[in-house]
Parts: structure tokens; sequence; C-alpha cells
């Protein structure tokens, strides 16, 4: 996306770095031509990420997860570590 030299002057004078600004714009609530990233849609970002964090933990105690899929439909799964390749 194109720039303009106040967007990035206003980025140094204000601290603000690029990849918050990139934050923003995927996790930011539009309001006409505006993405607000309020303190409320950081927490809920941030408690996505705690929840996916736990779940790979679960994943690496387990050595990893293998799925099985064709096409759409999922056909089994198991702990990577059971798997017998010999």
């Amino acid at each position: 996306m194109a720039k303009t030299k106040h967007f990035g002057d206003r980025l140094q004078q204000r601290g603000i770095r690029v990849k918050t600004v990139e934050l923003a714009r995927e996790y930011g609530i539009p309001d006409g031509d505006k993405l607000i990233l309020g303190r409320k849609q950081i927490l809920i970002r941030l408690n996505e990420l705690d929840q996916e964090r736990k779940e790979l933990i679960r994943a690496m105690d387990k050595g990893g997860v293998i799925v099985v899929e064709r096409g759409e439909t999922l056909i089994t799964a198991y702990d990577f570590d059971s798997f017998n390749r010999y």
C-alpha cells in the first residue's frame, strides 16, 4: 500500500512503529475511513494468542500431531510419536 510523506513524518514524530500500524490494519475496528485498535481489541487479540499458545504447548507435549485428510474430509488424527515408521 502506498504511504504519503505525511504518514511517514507522523509515525516518526509520534513514535509509532510500522508493525503497530500493520496490527491496526489487521485487527482494528473500521470506523469510516479509520481503523481503531483500542485497548479492548488489543486485549481480545492477546487472549486469542494466549489460547493458541496453550494449544501449541499441548501439541508439543504429544510430540506433535498428525492429521489425515482427503479433500475436505478429516479421516483420522494421532500423536506424532505414536507413528511406527518401520
